[in-house]
């Protein structure tokens, strides 16, 4: 019967995590939907990955194993996609785990609505805690309209709870060699050239969030990486012309992340960025609320003048206030 059903493709790329790939790999392999292709991209792993992914190569001839040398998860993804040959791509961090049934659900929403994504909530593990994400939950949309809905913070970025067709890529898919907002890049892409999008509303991955992961290590790097994925996003967006269709929702983005620069303590580059800041304000007053009462202690001052502002961001930051 599975002979006859479309052919999808998991991408696990791995690098140096042996501590958790036994269970990736087996939450793979044992998929309630069996017509899959596993590629496995060992990205110049040192530890203990190679023997575990030959262990499963042995076992399952449906992975496939890439070793490459380490280049990152940007590069290690494009690997993966160059050898994928499945209708539907689905990837999967090589810490985390893919919910049994996650597959033939994703695959029987996207078979049924002929939808180029199929969006999906999951867990958070961190520690002892397990929590789900926000279940967003509609019928159909476009990739735009729901790339709206992440600039507003209603949907994630991350690319591995997105089911979605392989042929997406078959224009040009930029890439920017980072480590911290890589889902940012690939994600925008993809639902730009997505004509329909549909959720399903249960879990698909248990996504395990730690100490050191990329997403918690706010160091100079991934400062730069920041700074490199919203300079690219704005660009992107006026390249593909729409940069009007997405104002309101671009001012809200442009919020979030200047608020990100004052909590990271980048007081120059914040100060640069507060005269857009208080401009889009101006245009969309009601997206104040989403300030802290400082934020907008800060702000309100550099509507005054530029230097008072600033004195007052110093004043904050030096405390710890922000």
């Amino acid at each position: 019967m599975d002979s006859v059903l479309p052919l999808v493709s998991v991408i696990i790329p791995v690098y140096n995590s042996e501590q958790y790939l036994d269970r990736c790999l087996q939450s793979v392999t044992n998929q309630s939907y069996k017509r899959l292709e596993i590629i496995v991209v060992n990205d110049g792993s040192i530890d203990g990955c190679s023997s575990i992914i030959r262990k499963y190569a042995n076992k399952d001839s449906r992975l496939i194993t890439v070793d490459k040398e380490n280049e990152g998860l940007v590069k290690a993804r494009k690997t993966g996609i160059s050898f994928a040959h499945g209708k539907y791509i689905q990837y999967l961090d090589s810490d985390d785990v893919l919910m049994e049934d996650a597959i033939k659900l994703l695959l029987e929403k996207a078979e049924s609505t002929q939808a180029d994504i199929v969006v999906a909530p999951f867990y958070f593990n961190e520690g002892n805690e397990k929590r789900l994400s926000d279940i967003f939950e509609f019928e159909e949309m476009s990739g735009i309209q729901y790339l709206k809905c992440i600039l507003e913070s209603k949907a994630y970025w991350t690319i591995w709870s997105k089911f979605h067709l392989r042929s997406l890529y078959s224009n040009n898919i930029e890439s920017l060699d980072i480590a911290f907002g890589e889902d940012v890049v690939l994600s925008s892409q993809l639902l730009i050239e997505s004509n329909k999008v549909v959720s399903i509303n249960v879990p698909i991955v248990d996504y395990y969030v730690y100490s050191s992961s990329m997403s918690h290590c706010l160091n100079e790097k991934a400062y730069k990486d920041f700074s490199s994925y919203v300079a690219w996003f704005d660009d992107y967006i006026k390249r593909r012309k729409l940069d009007k269709e997405l104002t309101r929702e671009l001012a809200f983005f442009h919020v979030k992340n200047t608020m990100v620069r004052l909590h990271w303590k980048k007081n120059k580059d914040t100060s640069r960025e507060m005269r857009r800041l208080v401009e889009e304000l101006q245009v969309y007053p009601d997206l104040n609320q989403i300030l802290s009462r400082r934020e907008k202690k800060i702000i309100t001052l550099y509507k005054m003048s530029g230097f008072l502002g600033y004195l007052k961001l110093l004043y904050y930051s030096k405390r710890d206030k922000i």
